[in-house]
């Protein structure tokens, strides 16, 4: 797995990121992954929890799972 980020804002969308053979992605991942496309600046997992109706625990599972994907990567 990729580097865990230090701060939510330091995470961008890899625009580059090659969809072949990618899984599905859950719910959760879907909701998070609109989020941070939303949200620019001061990200918080509490923010993100809220508006998205989730855990942070849930939050940060997805998080995860779109940096292996390799939807995410770190600035």
């Amino acid at each position: 797995m990729k580097s865990f980020p230090s701060s939510l804002d330091n995470l961008i969308i890899d625009s580059d990121s090659n969809p072949e053979g990618r899984r599905r992605l859950t719910r959760e991942e879907i909701l998070v992954f609109g989020w941070l496309a939303r949200t620019l600046k001061g990200r918080t997992y509490s923010d993100m929890a809220r508006d998205c109706k989730l855990t942070i625990e849930q939050c940060i599972k997805a998080v995860q799972g779109l940096l292996a994907l390799g939807l995410l990567r770190v600035r």
